[in-house]
């Protein structure tokens, strides 16, 4: 209680954050005024991602309106936490009018398979509610994630929202989060999935700094980069279907938005190079058309193994 206190009195901003303005957010509460304040409490985050776009688009040809781009960043950021309480409106009812979903039929060919099913996805737009939108439909998915960090480093009210948001989305999911610490042990539930044909939700796109072995190489927004292959190569192992699936956030400027979760064709081979690089180029085209969607946008140099 004493740690609470203290932080409460060094990170009130973020708890107001957390606790008060992303739940009356979720429910629709939403203003000018209260998003200003939002935005200030993210003020660290929008220097970096600024920072993070001024360098990737340096030498490029492209024209971006870079401040329009963190603003977008933000507010996607914001979207995303809020569904950490709006999930637990979410029902098959009003399925439409949370989500547009966009190639199913690629997802339904490949349950008629009878294979494990590991679908590729990444930190971009409202990621935690695929597992959400799909059991509406009956399917059951398993989404490996990151533990929480509880160190010191990881400010107390982020820690509290984090344990929250998996307990939160985990309600409305049919299946459950199976865990990682980004080291190469492996739990066995994810080799009970592969052996059940199950579907397993997985996020390759993390960088060497957080997962430096056991990697692949592959081109990554036309450079050199890499990507973690632990569970790729357990899919591969088990005779699992891959399938590249994104969700992103689209809004207007009411802040009204809608979730859209597009499925794209399975990828149907078990050479970990053209799985590995199909993911690459899928990920590196909508990054380029919306890199505010992308949470690694604003580490995007960390992904450039180039001049390692």
């Amino acid at each position: 209680m004493l740690k609470i206190i203290q932080s409460l009195k060094h990170s009130f901003p973020l708890w107001r954050y957390f606790f008060w303005d992303l739940p009356f957010w979720a429910i629709g509460w939403r203003s000018r005024r209260r998003w200003l304040r939002m935005q200030s409490t993210l003020k660290n985050d929008a220097f970096a991602f600024k920072n993070s776009l001024q360098a990737f688009y340096a030498n490029k040809d492209d024209v971006i309106d870079i401040d329009d781009a963190v603003n977008k960043a933000l507010l996607i950021r914001a979207i995303r936490n809020s569904d950490a309480y709006a999930c637990l409106n979410m029902s098959k009812k009003n399925l439409a009018k949370n989500f547009s979903i966009s190639g199913f039929e690629h997802l339904q060919n490949a349950l008629g398979l009878n294979r494990p099913i590991i679908l590729l996805t990444a930190h971009m737009g409202s990621f935690y509610t695929i597992a959400i939108a799909l059991a509406q439909l009956g399917i059951r998915i398993d989404p490996v994630a990151r533990i929480v960090d509880d160190s010191q480093y990881n400010p107390l009210p982020q820690q509290y929202f984090e344990h929250s948001n998996y307990f939160l989305t985990q309600t409305k999911m049919q299946g459950r989060y199976v865990y990682t610490n980004n080291t190469n042990k492996i739990d066995r539930h994810i080799i009970t999935a592969c052996k059940n044909n199950g579907i397993l939700l997985v996020l390759p796109d993390i960088p060497r700094k957080f997962i430096p072995t056991n990697r692949f190489p592959v081109q990554l927004f036309g450079k050199k980069a890499s990507l973690p292959t632990r569970i790729i190569d357990l899919g591969i192992k088990y005779n699992a279907l891959f399938i590249t699936l994104w969700s992103t956030i689209e809004f207007k400027s009411d802040y009204s938005f809608k979730r859209h979760l597009r499925i794209d064709p399975g990828i149907y081979t078990a050479d970990k190079k053209v799985i590995l690089q199909n993911y690459a180029d899928r990920l590196s085209s909508i990054v380029c058309q919306e890199p505010w969607q992308w949470m690694g946008t604003a580490i995007i140099n960390q992904y450039d193994e180039e001049t390692a």
